[in-house]
């Protein structure tokens, strides 16, 4: 039997690319998965959890006490109430909820409006459940173009993404963007996935999350990442958080997805949050100087670092240094230079060969040490 023709079965560039910076022990910029110390509070907890038992399977939505600290959370960072029992859903990582998202409100010809580049969930998963990418321009400046997103607008249009930060060009939303779109979806059957995993690497003096817009809430679906905030992706652990209305769609999916995400880290990720809100609030401070580590190395190196406003990834362009394919390149820095970065041109409808993902959530030995390598290129 052969599969469906709209299930792609192409690997992802990042885990190809990060693999592939394994087999070569280079200096791995590829995956967005940070390379911090987990929090030594939050592994005291899980050993607390797991040693009493609480490993078994957790209800649908999550635990209680997780869905109520990431309300707390939510209030204390944009003075925004969630109700934990009727709008909250904990995922089996954010790509999960995107997939839940997509899976309940998407299908044949139904379209989804976002921008290129894009994280390769938002048109794959499209695809699998039969519905059109519309995939829009930024303007020359960085920012959203709401004109094109008004523009773009159809009868068959049922979601529109936004990711700020954005991965990978680090663009952030505001709140005047934010208020456009509202005005433009006002009244319409169109749902907007709010794609905020990197809430807390920003550049600014504050971040503007969906949450804190009341004229979007009941259109608004928001999904944030406990793993990338608390450097635990490996425990997939994401938060999705839906109008009432909304939500019972999305638990719909999961339960015949992953049913529930792991009892004992979810309690030990609640006490975290709970415990310790200076973590996170402190947490654009760390990106900002690993930031300015890597960045203030790479302005000696033929490398054009592209302007940044948030999100782990910073984007290089090479083209003063060759015409080759990005993929190519990518690869000849790993097996030639011993530095692993992502080439973006698959995350485009049309690809651009010119640009490198670079992901700075290291150490900083290791940000110097591959900085200077690229340095020599």
């Amino acid at each position: 039997m052969i599969g469906k023709s709209n299930i792609n079965i192409k690997p992802s560039i990042f885990g190809l690319m990060s693999a592939l910076a394994k087999q070569h022990n280079a200096i791995n910029f590829t995956q967005g998965a940070p390379d911090f110390e987990t929090p030594s509070w939050i592994l005291e907890k899980l050993e607390y959890y797991s040693s009493r038992g609480k490993n078994q399977y957790s209800p649908i939505p999550g635990m209680p006490e997780l869905k109520e600290a990431c309300a707390n959370k939510v209030k204390h960072l944009y003075g925004c109430s969630i109700n934990p029992d009727k709008e909250i859903m904990i995922s089996c990582g954010a790509s999960e909820a995107i997939y839940s998202i997509i899976a309940a409100f998407i299908s044949d010809g139904d379209e989804v409006i976002y921008f290129d580049p894009a994280f390769d969930a938002y048109p794959y998963v499209t695809k699998m459940m039969n519905g059109k990418s519309i995939r829009l321009q930024f303007l020359s400046n960085g920012r959203i173009d709401i004109e094109a997103i008004r523009k773009s607008i159809t009868h068959r249009t049922k979601l529109i993404i936004l990711n700020s930060p954005h991965n990978p060009l680090g663009a952030v939303i505001s709140k005047n963007e934010y208020l456009e779109i509202a005005k433009i979806i006002k009244n319409k059957d169109i749902l907007l996935l709010s794609d905020e995993v990197y809430e807390h690497i920003y550049a600014g003096e504050q971040y503007q999350s969906v949450l804190s817009i009341p004229e979007l809430k009941n259109q608004s679906i928001v999904v944030q990442s406990l793993g990338k905030t608390y450097n635990i992706t490996g425990w997939r652990l994401g938060v999705c958080i839906a109008p009432e209305k909304i939500l019972p769609y999305l638990l719909g999916v999961k339960q015949f997805t992953t049913f529930s995400a792991p009892t004992p880290l979810q309690l030990a990720v609640a006490d975290g949050i709970n415990d310790h809100p200076e973590y996170y609030e402190t947490l654009p401070q760390l990106y900002q100087k690993s930031h300015d580590v890597i960045t203030n190395l790479l302005r000696k190196s033929r490398f054009k670092v592209l302007p940044w406003h948030g999100s782990p990834f910073l984007m290089l362009d090479y083209s003063n240094i060759t015409s080759k394919n990005d993929e190519c390149f990518a690869k000849e820095l790993i097996t030639n230079h011993g530095v692993g970065t992502v080439p973006v041109s698959s995350l485009y409808e049309k690809p651009i060969h010119r640009y490198l993902r670079v992901c700075f959530a290291k150490q900083e030995k290791d940000l110097i040490e591959g900085a200077l390598k690229l340095c020599q290129i």
